[in-house]
C-alpha cells in the first residue's frame, strides 16, 4: 500500500484541507443562548424553528451522530485525495486471446501447486480474466496437434472464465500452428480481389491484440508465420528445473519374415531429466506379466533400447494379442509410461494374377521370399467372366490383383495393377506411345522401388500414362511417365505403360523388354506384394498417435463393426463404399478391440500410443520461436498501480447521503 507523494503538491493546498476537519468541530461548540420573552401562543411555534439557530460562541459538546458522520465523510475524501493504492499487474490492450496448451507434456505435475501444468495454466488464464477492465474483449483457443476455439471474443468475463475450466487435457502431441492461425484471423484479415475489375481490397480492417501463450514450450517449430498486429506474450508454465522422468518413447515387433520366425519386441527408454535414473520394466502379454526387468540404467539426458524375446510365440498365435510395457516407477509425468502394441496372426497376402502368357510373372511370384509374403493364383483373362471372379472380389477375397494387358469391366475393390493396359476409368489416359523408350528417372524414394534399379532396363514399346489427381510418377522416361501410381477410393492402382510380352496382329509373342533378366525385377515384385499386397508384415502394427483417424479394413466384408475402447465405451461403425471402416474416437492411448457387429469374437487389435520425445522431454522452453519472432517468456506481466481513491469517494458519498436522511428526520420531527 502505498499513497501519493506530499512532495507533488503546493504545502498551501495541504494546510487547506487540513483545516476542515477543526472547522467542522469547532460549529459544534456554537451555544445557542435563550432570552425570556413573552408572546402569543401562536407565534410561539413558528420561532420553534429558530431555536436551531445559533447566536452564542461556546457550549458544552454533546454526544452528536451528525458530526461523526460528517467528519468520516470529510476524512474519506481526505484519504481519496492521498490518492491511496498499491502496485499491480497491468493488462496492456483491450483485445485478449488467450492460448491454452493441452498436449500430453501438460500434464505434468511439477508445478509449485502440485496440480498439474494445464490446471496451472488454467489458473493463470482465470486470474488474468478478472483483471480484464468491463469493456475489454477476449477469445479462447485451446492447442494440442489441433486448436479448438473454445469462446470467440466476448466481454463476458464469467463466460470465459466457464470456458477456461471446460479445457479438458489430451494425449496428443503438440502443435501450436492452428492455433497461430485461429488467432491472427481477426487481427490480420485477408485481402480479397476481382480478376476482372482487376481490384485488390483489404477484407476487413484489422484489430490490434494481445497474444498470451500459456503452455511449456515444446511445440513444433512454426516456419512461416506474421504476427502482423498481434502482440505476442508467452508465460512458461512448469518448472525450469527439469523434473525427474523417465518414458517409454518406441515401442514395436520385429517382422518375423526378416528374422527366420524369431520374434522380439523392442522398447526405447528416454530419461528427459539431468541425473541418472534406474526403472523397473515390465512385460504383459494378453494381461498377463511375460517378463520384467528390474534396475534399468538410464543415463541422464539420454535413451536406451531394451529387447524382449517372444519367440514362443512363433507359429501358435491363432489371434490378435495385445502387449503392454509399462514403467513400474512413478514420476511426474504418467502418459508415457505405457505403450501398447498388438501381436498379429501370420497372415499371408492373397493374390491373383490375370495373364495370358504367364511365365516372366510365375517366375518372379515362385521365388521363397514371395512363397512367404502371399498365396498367388494365375488365371488366364478368361477367368474375369466367371462367377467365381465376382464372388471371390465381392467378398474381398483378394488384396492384390495383377491385370497383364487386360482390365475387368469394374475397378475390384482392392489394390490393383495394370500391366500393359488402362483401368476401365475415365480419369486414366494415354498421353503419347514411344517405340524406343530410355528410362531416364526412377522414384526410389516410394517403396515400391525401393533397391530396383531401372537404369540400364531397355523398352521398345510403351505408352506415355496420365493418372488421376494425386497420382505419382514412379518410372519416367524422356517424352512422359511409363508407370504411375495412384489413389482409388481407398485402394492403390499402378499402371505399368509398357508389356513384359509383345503381341502383333497375327497374335505372334516378342519379348518387349529385357526387365526380367535384370535383378530388380523379382525386387520389384517382392515391393510390390509388401507394399500393395497388404497384411504380409507378421506382428507389424501401425502406431496410430492419439486423435488420428483410424482406417480399417475388416477380415471379411462387415456391412457393421463394433469398436471398443480402452475406457470401455463401444461404438458402432458402417462400413462405406469400398467396405473400409473409420473410427474417429481414438483420444485415449491403448487397444481398441474391433468386432463384427453382434459378435463376441474379435476381428482384429489395434494399439493406439503417444510415443513422442518431444512430449516426453519436460524441459520448459524459456522462449519460442514462432515464424520470425523470438518470443522470451515471463512468469510476470506488466507493472503497474492499483489505485483505491474512486472507491472511497463513493463511500464519502454514501456517507454524506446517510448524514442527510439523518438531519431531514430530526427536522421533521
Amino acid at each position: 500500500m502505498n499513497f501519493l507523494d506530499f512532495s507533488t503538491i503546493p504545502w498551501y493546498q495541504w494546510l487547506i484541507l487540513a483545516v476542515v476537519p477543526p472547522l467542522i468541530f469547532l460549529l459544534y461548540f456554537l451555544k445557542l443562548r435563550r432570552s425570556p420573552l413573552q408572546v402569543p401562543s401562536t407565534f410561539l411555534w413558528t420561532r420553534t424553528i429558530e431555536d436551531m439557530h445559533v447566536n452564542s460562541l461556546w457550549q458544552r459538546l454533546r454526544n452528536n451522530l451528525l458530526l461523526l458522520l460528517q467528519l468520516l465523510a470529510v476524512l474519506l475524501l481526505l484519504l481519496s485525495c492521498l490518492r491511496p493504492g498499491c502496485r499491480s499487474e497491468e493488462l496492456a490492450g483491450d483485445r485478449f486471446v488467450f492460448v491454452v496448451d493441452q498436449s500430453a507434456s501438460m500434464s505434468a505435475k511439477d508445478t509449485p501447486s502440485k496440480g498439474s501444468r494445464l490446471d496451472e495454466a488454467k489458473r493463470l488464464v482465470k486470474e488474468t480474466i478478472d483483471r480484464m477492465s468491463g469493456s475489454d474483449a477476449a477469445m479462447l483457443i485451446s492447442f494440442s496437434d489441433r486448436a479448438i476455439v473454445q469462446q470467440s471474443y466476448t466481454t463476458n468475463r464469467s463466460l470465459l472464465k466457464r470456458k477456461v475450466d471446460q479445457i479438458q487435457q489430451t494425449e496428443r502431441s503438440s502443435d501450436i500452428s492452428e492455433a497461430l492461425t485461429a488467432a491472427s484471423g481477426l487481427a490480420n484479415p485477408g485481402r480479397t480481389s476481382d480478376r476482372e475489375s482487376q481490384i485488390d481490397m483489404q477484407v476487413a480492417e484489422g484489430r490490434d491484440a494481445v497474444l498470451q501463450i500459456y503452455s511449456d514450450g515444446g511445440v513444433k517449430e512454426v516456419p512461416r508465420f506474421s504476427f502482423g498486429k498481434l502482440t505476442a506474450q508467452y508465460f512458461p508454465i512448469g518448472s525450469f528445473e527439469v523434473p525427474p522422468n523417465v518414458g517409454i518413447t518406441a515401442f514395436s515387433l520385429n517382422n518375423q519374415l526378416e528374422s527366420d520366425g524369431q520374434i522380439e519386441a523392442f522398447t526405447r527408454l528416454q530419461n528427459s531429466g539431468m541425473e541418472d535414473a534406474e526403472v523397473d520394466l515390465s512385460l504383459f502379454v494378453d494381461d498377463e506379466l511375460f517378463d520384467a526387468r528390474a534396475g534399468v540404467k538410464v543415463a541422464g539426458l539420454s535413451s536406451t533400447s531394451i529387447s524382449f524375446d517372444l519367440s514362443g510365440f512363433a507359429g501358435r498365435v491363432d489371434q490378435a494379442i495385445p502387449i503392454r510395457v509399462q514403467i513400474d516407477s512413478a514420476d511426474v509425468y504418467a502418459f508415457d509410461n505405457v505403450a501398447h502394441c498388438v501381436l498379429n496372426p501370420p497372415r499371408l497376402s492373397n493374390v491373383l494374377i490375370v495373364s495370358e502368357d504367364q511365365k516372366y510373372l510365375e517366375l518372379a511370384a515362385r521365388t521363397d521370399r514371395v512363397k512367404k509374403l502371399a498365396n498367388v493364383q494365375f488365371e488366364s483373362p478368361d477367368f474375369l467372366k466367371n462367377p467365381d471372379y465376382e464372388k471371390q472380389t465381392t467378398l474381398g477375397f483378394f488384396d492384390l490383383i495383377v491385370f497383364d494387358q487386360c482390365a475387368p469391366e469394374k475397378m475390384p475393390p482392392c489394390n490393383a495393377v495394370f500391366w500393359g493396359s488402362l483401368p476401365m476409368d475415365e480419369r486414366w489416359s494415354k498421353t503419347g506411345q514411344s517405340s524406343v523408350t530410355p528410362i531416364v528417372d526412377v522414384n526410389n524414394a516410394h517403396p515400391l522401388m525401393q533397391a530396383v534399379q531401372m537404369t540400364t532396363v531397355n523398352v521398345l514399346a510403351s505408352d506415355m500414362i496420365e493418372g488421376p489427381t494425386g497420382s505419382v510418377s514412379l518410372v519416367d522416361s524422356i517424352e512422359g511417365s511409363v508407370m504411375t501410381l495412384a489413389p482409388r477410393s481407398g485402394f492403390l492402382d499402378l499402371v505399368i505403360g509398357f508389356p513384359l510380352i509383345q503381341y502383333d496382329e497375327s497374335g505372334d509373342a516378342s519379348v518387349n523388354t529385357d526387365w526380367p533378366r535384370k535383378l530388380g525385377f523379382p525386387i520389384f515384385m517382392q515391393n510390390l506384394f509388401v507394399t500393395l499386397g497388404g497384411q504380409s508384415q507378421f506382428g507389424q502394427s501401425f502406431n496410430r498417435k492419439p486423435g488420428q483417424l483410424m482406417n480399417f479394413r475388416s477380415r471379411l466384408p462387415y456391412p457393421k463393426v463394433s469398436v471398443t475402447t480402452p475406457t470401455g465405451k463401444t461404438e458402432t461403425v458402417s462400413a462405406r463404399a469400398d467396405n473400409s471402416f473409420v473410427f474417429v474416437d481414438t483420444e485415449a492411448s491403448g487397444v481398441y478391440e474391433i468386432r463384427p457387429q453382434g459378435e463376441q469374437e474379435i476381428d482384429q487389435l489395434v494399439a493406439v500410443n503417444l510415443l513422442d520425445r518431444r512430449e516426453s522431454d519436460l524441459a520448459v522452453a524459456e522462449k519460442m520461436e514462432l515464424g520470425y519472432v523470438e518470443i522470451e517468456g515471463t512468469r510476470a506481466r506488466v507493472p503497474a498501480r492499483r489505485e483505491y481513491w474512486p472507491w472511497l469517494v463513493c463511500l464519502a458519498i454514501v456517507v454524506l447521503m446517510i448524514e442527510w436522511l439523518i438531519y431531514n428526520r430530526r427536522v421533521l420531527i
